[in-house]
């Protein structure tokens, strides 16, 4: 499924492979970073906790994205897979920037005049929109005369 959007086998296994590449590196950047391990504790401790510590079990790059691929599309599906979660926050987490905003209302400061100021939301919203995509409309003959 989530591979679907690629048309031909190639591009598919080229997707994969680099998917699984970068699982390894950023599984790699894990390990090597700082632990949050606690000191050990007294053995009579240990042995009374013993029972919580339980073996665990690393999937191997290729073992997760593959996986991945095979399982569901709903969002939650990522914390079962932490490697791969951490490169979808790497890659598709937005950078906050005011520009766009900004733009906008410089451009709604233009289209709310003294003389339009009785616009109600939808037309003004009308109004702001075509101003923004104005540039994504065909050009009209200049020659074909007015309105």
């Amino acid at each position: 499924f989530k591979l679907r959007w690629l048309r031909d086998e190639c591009s598919r296994v080229q997707v994969k492979e680099l998917l699984i590449t970068e699982c390894r590196t950023t599984a790699a950047a894990t390990a090597d970073g700082p632990q949050d391990s606690q000191p050990p504790a007294s053995p009579d401790e240990m042995d009374f906790f013993d029972f919580e510590i339980q073996p665990r079990e690393s999937l191997s790059a290729e073992n997760e994205v593959t996986d991945y691929i095979r399982s569901g599309h709903e969002l939650e599906i990522l914390n079962q897979f932490p490697t791969v979660k951490k490169i979808y926050m790497k890659y598709n987490t937005p950078t906050p920037s005011s520009a766009p905003v900004e733009r906008l209302f410089s451009l709604g400061g233009l289209v709310l005049s003294p003389k339009r100021n009785r616009l109600s939301d939808r037309r003004f919203e009308k109004f702001l929109l075509m101003r923004c995509n104005h540039c994504f409309t065909p050009k009209e003959n200049k020659t074909s005369g007015k309105f």
